[in-house]
């Protein structure tokens, strides 16, 4: 009898799923829709947490950040087209050139 497939409980890291998570996290700096979720990065901007505990929060979040733009930040500059609200994404302007 053949057996059923589990499905994946976390996502592929450095996949195509996580580049797209990072995305809105390029575009303006935070992750508004908790896409980074699946792949243990919280973004510490939209939550309620006790004031000692939001700077190194805060500086995870910039680490794994940065980490993500020296890996997805050249596609995700390729693929980047401005619009009238934001002419040079978020990442670009605070982490530099990827």
């Amino acid at each position: 009898m053949a057996t059923k497939r589990k499905p994946l409980r976390r996502r592929q890291v450095g996949g195509e799923a996580e580049y797209q998570a990072w995305h809105e996290t390029f575009e303006c700096g935070s992750d508004g829709f908790h896409d980074l979720d699946e792949f243990g990065v919280f973004d510490p901007c939209g939550s309620i947490m006790p004031i000692a505990e939001k700077a190194a929060a805060k500086a995870t979040f910039r680490a794994a950040t940065e980490d993500a733009w020296k890996r997805f930040g050249d596609r995700f500059m390729a693929e980047w087209k401005p619009t009238h609200v934001r002419q040079t994404p978020w990442a670009f302007l605070e982490l530099g050139a990827p």
